[in-house]
């Protein structure tokens, strides 16, 4: 199988076609009223991602070469073809909350937007064959491009649960396998990637960093919703908006700003919230939309703790029982931190004016893209998240 870092060619060419069908596919089936939604923290208008997306492509794809200005804003030689102005479609230049003040392009508009800005990103694709070192190079705003819309396309999904929107088609609920404790022994790692790794990285995954780790036990899979559940029966929470005791109203229904996904509906029975419906508690399901204060409050009532990010990678790449990915992603103890030498990419508003006020996650979600599961990869979010699909594993303290 080939890595996804480092696809070239024909087969980046079909990557960057299937992001691009994933993305359609997971907003073609909303009604006009389900396309408008209300503003809201933590989605965009549906109008202006997409838009984002066909900019973000074509700006670092065909309009080069940049360059920054003394504000730091990133500028490109040529004029945009198929989605502009800049100021409209940067995230850098527009604040969230004016995302939702501007006149955005009609549904119509967007599709021709997005199939020409494809077309022409895909043909302006350097040859395959290329020595590895040319290809980082060469490829790596198409590879940044590719990547980019499959965060996005997980965006959508989160975006589809948090309105109570049907899940997309074909998604179904995650399961995780019964828990063990997984003893690992003390070893010197390196954590993230190093000059040797000759395909696409994210800047904040390199250089990376040496370090030992004491013997550590981890478990093998993110905690349960039904290990979760009796924490909160144990009277070991303290009612959050997300875990409410009694029969709580959804956000749809309450116009209560914390979406609910669990209530009580009976003396031992428990319903979850999944998208647009509620349907009993699945106990084998991951624990998910926690936020990172609510996994630490887990922890101390069970006597654990919140694993490093060298602890989970190293696990991740040596331990054949440790299950992750396609479950939830996971918060780590670690605050969201470069690697020492450390050096922004082009697009340097990806890493670098997000250290130290998020929390570092590891791992992915049954909503991540196939080609974002990766061992290596740093997710990263402000710790009092729960919209997105998250959850946590321990380890012993």
């Amino acid at each position: 199988m080939v890595d996804s870092r480092q696809l070239c060619g024909d087969g980046l060419a079909d990557a960057l076609r299937d992001s691009r069908r994933r993305t359609i596919s997971l907003i073609s089936d909303l009604s006009a009223a389900q396309w408008r939604p209300a503003q809201q923290t933590g989605i965009n208008p549906i109008a202006w991602e997409l838009a984002h997306l066909a900019w973000f492509a074509e700006f670092w794809i065909l309009r080069g070469p940049h360059h920054r200005d003394l504000d730091g804003l990133a500028h490109a030689r040529q004029q945009p073809r198929f989605a502009g102005p800049d100021a409209l479609f940067d995230s850098a230049r527009l604040a969230h909350a004016q995302r939702w003040d501007e006149a955005m392009p009609a549904r119509a508009e967007l599709g021709a937007m997005l199939s020409g800005q494809l077309d022409a990103c895909i043909e302006a694709l350097p040859p395959a064959g290329l020595h590895p070192e040319s290809a980082r190079e060469q490829f790596y705003f198409h590879r940044l491009a590719l990547f980019h819309e499959d965060m996005h396309g997980e965006a959508f999904c989160w975006l589809r649960a948090a309105l109570g929107y049907p899940a997309p088609p074909g998604m179904t609920m995650p399961l995780v396998g019964r828990s063990a404790a997984l003893t690992v022994k003390g070893a010197s790692v390196w954590t993230g990637y190093s000059h040797a790794f000759p395909g696409f990285t994210f800047d904040n995954e390199y250089p990376g960093r040496s370090g030992w780790l004491h013997d550590f036990e981890i478990d093998s899979a993110p905690v349960s919703a039904g290990a979760f559940l009796r924490f909160v029966e144990a009277g070991g929470y303290e009612v959050p908006a997300y875990w409410p005791l009694d029969a709580g109203a959804w956000r749809a229904e309450s116009g209560d700003p914390h979406p609910r996904r669990w209530r009580r509906t009976g003396a031992s029975e428990w319903e979850m919230r999944w998208f647009d419906q509620w349907v009993p508690l699945e106990l084998a399901a991951p624990v998910m939309h926690l936020n990172a204060f609510e996994a630490q409050a887990y922890c101390l009532w069970a006597n654990r703790r919140l694993p490093t990010a060298s602890e989970w990678e190293h696990s991740a790449l040596t331990q054949p029982a440790f299950e992750w990915g396609y479950g939830v992603w996971e918060w780590m103890s670690d605050p969201f931190e470069p690697y020492p030498g450390f050096t922004p990419g082009p697009y340097r508003e990806y890493s670098q004016p997000w250290f130290g006020n998020h929390r570092e996650l590891r791992g992915g979600a049954f909503a991540t893209h196939a080609r974002m599961h990766n061992p290596r990869y740093r997710n990263f979010f402000q710790p009092h998240r729960n919209d997105i699909f998250s959850g946590f594993r321990t380890a012993a303290l």
